[in-house]
C-alpha cells in the first residue's frame, strides 16, 4: 500500500513487507549460493547484457545485488555499487569483491544522491516485492547518465499462465508470509514511459523456482534506456 497523503511514499504497510523480506533473506543469505543454482533459470541472460553493455570505467549499480554474484567478475576498472535490503547479503558481497561500495538501502527509496550516477544498472529479482512500479521506476531512472541502460525483472501478469493471473500472490516463508506483486506488459510499459526510460528489448522468460510449489515464476526482462 502507497500513502497517498504522503506524496506516494511507502506507507506503514509497504515498509513492514520490506523488513519481512529483509529478514528472509538475511536468514537464507549463508545458504544462497548453495541454493542459486536451483533456484533460479535465467540462463546466462544476466552475464550477455553486462558483457554487452559494460566497459572499463564504467560505473555499475546492482539493485537487489544479494551476495553480488552478478558483478563479482566484472574487470577491476569497473565501478560497482551493490544495493540490498539484508546486511547479511551484503556482508557476502564485499567479500567477493572488496573494492565495491555495498549499502543496505530499499529500492522503495531514491537511490542516494552521494552515489552519483551509473552508466548500467542491473535489478534483477528483486522488484517482485514492488508494490508501485511507477515511483520506483523513475528513482531507478534518476540514478542513470543520459544514455545509461539497465536490465530489470518483473513477475509478470499472464492470462492462463498457471500462479501468473493475479496482481498480487501470498507466498509463506519459515515464519511469515510476504506478497509477491505481478504486472502486465502493458502496465510495464506505461511505468517506462512515465519514467523516460525507452524500450530496447523484452522478453517473457523463465526467473526463479518456487521449490516448495515446483514451480517457475516467469519474468518479464527489460533491457531500457534512459532518454
Amino acid at each position: 500500500m502507497v500513502d497517498e497523503a504522503d506524496g506516494g511514499t511507502p506507507g506503514p504497510e509497504t515498509r513492514s513487507s520490506g523488513s519481512a523480506v529483509a529478514r528472509v533473506y538475511g536468514e537464507i543469505a549463508s545458504a544462497y549460493e548453495v541454493l542459486y543454482p536451483a533456484l533460479h533459470r535465467y540462463g546466462d541472460r544476466v552475464e550477455r547484457f553486462l558483457a554487452e553493455a559494460v566497459a572499463p570505467g564504467m560505473r555499475v549499480l546492482d539493485v537487489g545485488c544479494g551476495p553480488g554474484l552478478h558483478t563479482r567478475a566484472l574487470e577491476a576498472s569497473v565501478d560497482v555499487v551493490g544495493l540490498d535490503l539484508a546486511p547479511e547479503m551484503l556482508e557476502l558481497a564485499k567479500r567477493s569483491r572488496p573494492s565495491g561500495t555495498w549499502r543496505v538501502h530499499s529500492y522503495l527509496d531514491p537511490v542516494p544522491e552521494d552515489l552519483g550516477t551509473f552508466d548500467v544498472a542491473l535489478v534483477i529479482g528483486c522488484l517482485d516485492f514492488c508494490d508501485d512500479l511507477t515511483r520506483v521506476l523513475g528513482h531507478l531512472a534518476r540514478a542513470l547518465k543520459p544514455g545509461g541502460r539497465m536490465l530489470f525483472t518483473v513477475l509478470e501478469r499472464r492470462p492462463g499462465v498457471e500462479a501468473h493471473e493475479h496482481p498480487t500472490r501470498p507466498v509463506g516463508t519459515a515464519d511469515s508470509v510476504v506478497t509477491l506483486h505481478l504486472w502486465s506488459s502493458e502496465e510495464t510499459v506505461r511505468a517506462l514511459e512515465a519514467a523516460g526510460l525507452r524500450v530496447g528489448s523484452y522478453v517473457h522468460a523463465p526467473g526463479w523456482e518456487i521449490l516448495a510449489e515446483e514451480r517457475v515464476m516467469w519474468f518479464g526482462w527489460w533491457d531500457v534506456t534512459r532518454g
